[in-house]
């Protein structure tokens, strides 16, 4: 007996609906319930055993105060009614379970009562069907579901229905029913009240039921045809003699099928949506308005007449037609401001009443759009897409912030009119006749002493001809002979202007004036500034490698808080490290440390350090990390040559210095965040890294997407923020969420600029140089930074899947697909799952994944070392990756995230300014909840090497090697040590090539020893361990299993002092036995050993299971005979088959000595179990069809689910019991982890353990 657990569904959202503050989405035969506000699940519920949720209609029980909900859920021809209670413990049960339709059920009303359901099915029919409760509905009992559903025993007709299964609605048992069409196929149901169809019987794609009055005599069907057109028509409209209704208005004008159809009774308003890439707004005007004076606005009810006269006697007429999806449209919204579209393109679009395009983003990384929905408050939009994720926006799309040029300041006077500063203490005077004097002939001012220095405010007074010295100046300004050269910004309303005569401004928003900060010839022509990250200081660096530092007093004020020499020359960079530390590199890459006493209002050197000889020899970025020495630290540097540098605090040369990580365009920030170490660089690339035994490891790299470079990264409580630049514009990255928050146009990353975000003054406030004017940009954070609902584990299809690890009961797996990228993720328990990196690299998409094994034996699945990761897939790509996994003190990651709270200011001159970091308060409480723990988990994931067919590695054009095939692709992938430094790695291609390639782990280099052709596509390669023995196995197109020898390669790596860059031309494979075991191609291939692979036995014994196009299952036994020395035998015999699944297998694995895993594109898993008998018996149970005359053996059936994956693509298998060590022949592995991927991942729980087989 095999029972499968359910642990963890994504795919695609089908169904979104939300009522108050909590979301209900549908996820393959799933239910779950989220918090709006937070994203939390607060329950979840398996609806039907093999139908996908299409729909959802919620109603309250009496009112909205209750809480309590009836939701109406439907899929495909199946239909489920439960009710949920908000308060307390967010509980579900069950009012009607599954039941089964004859046809597809397209929408679904509940009516006022709750006592029937109104359905359209794909034929244009409606039907009322009678719903049967045990009990009132507010004194029916509840069952505690929250993150784990369990079934109910439901009663119906008075009667219990004892097939309900009373255990975990997750879990399957083993003698339960396996899923056939016998046992899902629709039975006559006497609830069936009422059944209506239309004389237009044709193929409805869509269809919205009406219920303005709330019940059945009131209903109207919109129905969307595959013919283009609408269908409106009712039960209650008259029939013809054959007892059909036909319909009352047909609308015609779309161009393809539509998809959805929406109806507001307030705005007289129905808007559709089709393949045409249109959404398309009808008018409803009625001949006699309807009129309710009972009920408020928000439940309109009218009678059942005025329903019926409302639609025979309204005129519909096409309102508008709305152009701006690339691609299908799948669903509209219609809100109160606005109407909202969603679509295949991944666009979410919003179009005022009159069909204007008012603003579109992008949603879900590209993929499509399937649902959208709005909170009743319609102030936050949530969407639904194919990559399983759920999202929430702002639709306050009112609020369209955008940047304010800061017109007529100090730097538009001309050179006539440039006040004259005599001494330090002598007033400005101004005869600007653009900024005409006051009648006294001069300026209004306002002088102020502070500690022994002079600042002056300018307040420039015109006349009724002429504009004030403020903002908003529309006339042309006169050709000035300063300019602004650099900003900074201190908070969000501290804004500084360095001039290039020497002069420092404050901007005052609040009265927009300009306040004389500073005025000191030494800043002329060259200045650049730095905030601290207390936001009360600043730095100021020169030419002549002074700094002033100045601090902002109570009353808001500026003033000079000290003045020191740190450099002996040109000031390059100017960095803050921290509050009381500030970093200046000079000429030659001379780098000091200053410690600032403030109290004394003083800086002390620290120490000297050099920087390495590059082209452009300054710190560009720079960072402190705490050593485990008390007062101890490590300074990390990175350059404009795009390297990092690791310093100790009494080094001058640096420990470590990794050369152009970033590209030879520079690092632009540095960032430490939990006690690892972000960096940003021009490359367009984040990188995690971490200190272990003082040096420096790249853990992951995460190319943004759509950007030219990164300027910054950080964190807004607990949520990694790139400040990233791409042409003229700016754009604020989400890189948890993978798009953008905010874009503004700035003119480009190379001028000043400087940013500040703080979620607790809910402020993101950008300051930059455009076209010599300084430009102001403000925005809200709380609508921009909206609760994800669902992460997503991969944007489209997944086509494979490596396990790396399995420790403390978590399980961690890559996993690549079309989408290009190669996810890291884990899972731990019941719907918990954790997205750990996402890395582009690959120019295509990714086929095959596998790790390098040890030789003779498979490397055990909980090893807690580095995993060797080999990927491959189009354009003949194959890149190579190690995989560590880190045990993480929480210890150092408290002493590594102490004293970093606060806001984030982030400036920038260029590459030549620094960054603040913000760490919430909470972050720290929740690392601190779970200090209990000793060590955590994270995987680090590097590039080693790539190859590619078509280019080689740094050839000129001249030397190129031609590709016969251009296209080819790399569709599966096996790899294995043959020394401890020396690896083989095999790629089956899919123009018909076994291609052999050398990894030497010394030079981190792949080389092409050898390939051999075959005659058709490969689709599988699999390594057979054996002991002395170099065996390799294939599939392809053509049905057949080929055997391969590669002892040559293997003794040729087993030299001494091999040469793997000029390999013997005698190298070649052998094929030792072949087998016919399908007419089209083999998908999926497993090896079931019957011993130890290291066992040193003259013959083994091993059984060969394959899945193919065709549908069947063929289990074969194969015998190797080593015992002649240096030659290997093969014997074939056949054992059975079966037709196991209704369309192609795509996944096979064995999980035991006799039991055998298999799923298909029919989204049915399989357990079987190898059975040994006479032919009589073995022909009655099953109707397999064995050649030969007496089979012994026969596969059988044992338990089966239903996968919510669409379009299955494979399956994988892990071990996960604490001693197991490897995942094929341990009888003690009693426990497995299963791995279904295609458009979505289900990992299930298999335990061998229950009962006996």
């Amino acid at each position: 007996m095999v029972t499968i657990k359910n642990v963890l569904l994504t795919t695609q959202i089908t169904a979104l609906e939300v009522k108050l503050r909590y979301v209900f989405l549908g996820e393959g035969q799933y239910l779950h319930i989220h918090n709006l506000d937070t994203g939390k699940r607060l329950a979840t519920h398996k609806v039907f055993e093999a139908a996908v949720v299409h729909g959802i209609k919620i109603r309250p029980v009496k009112n909205e105060e209750s809480r309590s909900w009836v939701v109406g859920v439907w899929g495909q021809k199946s239909l489920a009614v439960l009710l949920y209670k908000c308060q307390p413990g967010n509980e579900i049960c069950s009012l009607i379970e599954e039941r089964r339709f004859e046809d597809w059920i397209i929408d679904a009303a509940l009516e006022d009562n709750l006592s029937h359901i109104v359905l359209a099915t794909a034929h244009n029919s409606l039907i009322r069907y009678k719903l049967q409760y045990s009990k009132d509905l507010e004194e029916l009992p509840y069952q505690d579901t929250f993150l784990e559903s369990e079934g109910n025993c439901l009663v119906h007709e008075g009667k219990e229905d004892c097939n309900a299964i009373k255990t975990d609605t997750n879990s399957f048992p083993a003698k339960t029913e396996l899923l056939t069409w016998k046992n899902t196929r629709w039975k006559p149901d006497r609830c069936v009240l009422a059944k209506v169809d239309c004389t237009e019987n044709c193929i409805l794609y869509c269809g919205h039921i009406v219920l303005m009055a709330g019940n059945w005599e009131s209903a109207v069907l919109l129905a969307g045809t595959v013919f283009s057109q609408v269908l409106i028509w009712g039960p209650w409209c008259c029939t013809d003699p054959a007892g059909r209704i036909p319909p009352i208005h047909c609308l015609s004008g779309h161009e393809g099928v539509l998809f959805s159809i929406n109806f507001s009774v307030a705005q007289g308003l129905l808007t559709t949506t089709s393949d045409d890439r249109t959404l398309r707004m009808w008018n409803i005007i009625p001949k006699y308005p309807l009129s309710d004076a009972i009920s408020p606005p928000s439940l309109q009810l009218y009678n059942r007449e005025q329903v019926q006269q409302y639609w025979l006697d309204a005129e519909i007429t096409e309102k508008h037609i709305c152009y701006g999806h690339g691609a299908r449209v799948w669903q509209s919204l219609i809100l109160s401001s606005c109407v909202v579209s969603v679509g295949e393109d991944s666009k979410v679009c919003v179009w005022d009443q009159q069909g204007k395009l008012v603003t579109w983003w992008k949603a879900h990384d590209g993929s499509c759009v399937w649902n959208v929905a709005a909170a009743e408050d319609e102030g936050q939009l949530v969407t639904g897409g194919g990559d399983g994720s759920v999202k929430t926006w702002s639709l306050n799309i009112t609020d369209s912030p955008k940047s304010e040029p800061l017109l007529n300041g100090p730097w538009c006077l001309t050179e006539k009119e440039t006040p004259l500063i005599e001494n330090e203490h002598s007033k400005v005077t101004d005869a600007s006749p653009q900024l005409p004097a006051s009648e006294n002939g001069e300026g209004q001012k306002a002088e102020m002493l502070k500690n022994g220095e002079f600042s002056e405010v300018i307040k420039f007074e015109g006349n009724e001809t002429t504009e004030p010295c403020t903002k908003n100046n529309p006339y042309q300004l006169p050709k000035a002979t300063d300019f602004p050269r650099c900003v900074a910004l201190v908070g969000v309303n501290q804004f500084l202007l360095a001039m290039d005569s020497g002069r420092l401004f404050q901007w005052h928003s609040e009265n927009a004036t300009w306040t004389l900060v500073w005025d000191d010839p030494r800043m002329q022509k060259y200045v650049i500034m730095d905030t601290c990250s207390d936001q009360k200081k600043i730095a100021v660096g020169m030419l002549c490698g002074v700094v002033l530092i100045f601090r902002i007093t109570g009353n808001g004020n500026w003033e000079k808080h000290l003045e020191a020499t740190l450099c002996q020359g040109k000031i390059f960079s100017l960095l803050w490290l921290g509050s009381d530390r500030i970093l200046a590199c000079g000429p030659d890459g001379d780098i000091v440390t200053w410690s600032l006493l403030e109290v004394q209002g003083s800086l002390v050197k620290e120490r000297n350090h050099i920087l390495p000889p590059c082209k452009q020899r300054w710190v560009s970025a720079a960072c402190i990390v705490p050593s485990r020495v008390p007062g101890g630290y490590y300074l990390i540097c990175g350059d404009r040559a795009g390297s990092l540098h690791l310093y100790h605090q009494e080094d001058s040369e640096p420990r470590q210095s990794i050369r152009g990580i970033h590209s030879k365009n520079g690092v632009t920030s540095l960032v430490i965040h939990e006690g690892f170490i972000y960096s940003s660089g021009r490359d367009g690339c984040v990188r995690q890294l971490k200190l272990f035994d003082e040096s420096m490891q790249v853990l992951t790299v995460t190319r943004v997407s759509n950007v030219t470079w990164v300027a910054r990264v950080i964190f807004l409580q607990g949520r990694p923020l790139a400040l990233c630049f791409h042409d003229v514009n700016l754009k604020f990255w989400n890189l948890a969420e993978d798009r953008a928050v905010v874009e503004v146009e700035c003119g480009g990353g190379h001028r000043s600029w400087a940013l500040h975000a703080s979620r607790s003054d809910d402020q993101l406030v950008f300051f930059f140089l455009k076209d010599g004017i300084p430009c102001i940009f403000r925005t809200t954070l709380a609508d921009k930074l909206m609760p994800l609902i669902k992460s997503p584990v991969n944007t489209r299809e997944t086509m494979c899947l490596q396990t790396l690890f399995h420790v403390e009961g978590k399980t961690f797996f890559a996993m690549g697909g079309e989408d290009t990228t190669l996810r890291i993720h884990s899972v731990h328990g019941l719907e918990s799952h954790r997205s750990l990196c996402v890395v582009r690299s690959h120019i295509s998409n990714i086929r095959a994944l596998c790790r390098i094994e040890w030789q003779g034996a498979v490397s055990p699945a909980g090893s807690d070392k580095s995993v060797w990761l080999v990927s491959g897939g189009g354009r003949a790509q194959m890149k190579l990756w190690e995989v560590t996994l880190n045990h993480i003190s929480q210890r150092n990651l408290l002493s590594a995230g102490s004293g970093l709270q606060g806001k984030v200011a982030v400036a920038g001159s260029g590459e030549e300014n620094s960054y603040q970091q913000e760490q919430a308060q909470e972050e720290n409480t929740s690392i601190t909840c779970n200090s209990s723990r000793e060590k955590m988990l994270n995987v680090g994931c590097r590039e080693v090497t790539s190859h590619m067919i078509r280019t080689g590695n740094n050839k000129t054009w001249k030397s190129q090697e031609l590709t016969f095939d251009p296209e080819t692709r790399y569709m599966d992938a096996t790899a294995f040590w043959v020394t401890d430094q020396l690896a083989v790695i095999v790629l089956a291609s899919s123009d018909g090539i076994l291609r052999f390639f050398v990894f030497s782990q010394c030079t981190e280099k792949v080389t092409l020893v050898c390939s051999r052709a075959c005659d058709h596509c490969l689709l599988k390669v699999v390594r057979v361990p054996i002991q002395t023995r170099h065996i390799l196995a294939s599939a392809g197109t053509d049905g057949r299993v080929v055997f391969w020898d590669m002892k040559s390669i293997v003794n040729w790596l087993c030299t001494p002092d091999v040469a793997v860059n000029n390999p013997p031309p005698s190298l070649e494979l052998h094929q030792l036995a072949f087998i016919q075991s399908h007419q089209s191609g083999i998908n999926s291939l497993s090896i079931n050993y019957h011993s130890e692979p290291t066992d040193e036995k003259s013959y083994r014994s091993l059984t060969l299971a394959t899945g193919g196009d065709d549908n069947k299952l063929s289990v074969w036994d194969v015998i190797i005979d080593t015992s002649e020395d240096g030659f290997t035998k093969i014997a074939v015999q056949f054992l059975c088959t079966a037709v196991g699944h209704a369309s192609q297998i795509t996944g096979l694995e064995w999980i035991s000595l006799n039991l055998l895993v298999s799923t298909s594109v029919d989204q049915r898993v399989v357990v079987w179990e190898l059975c040994h008998t006479d032919s009589t018996r073995q022909q009655s149970e099953t109707g397999t069809d064995n050649p030969g005359s007496a089979p012994q053996t026969y596969l059988r059936a044992t338990s089966s689910a239903y996968t919510g994956v669409p379009d299955v693509k494979g399956l994988t298998v892990i071990p996960i019991n604490k001693n197991s060590s490897s995942p094929n022949n341990s009888e003690t592995d009693l426990l497995q982890r299963l791995f279904v991927y295609g458009v979505g991942l289900q990992v299930y729980d298999l335990d061998t353990s229950v009962g006996e087989l």
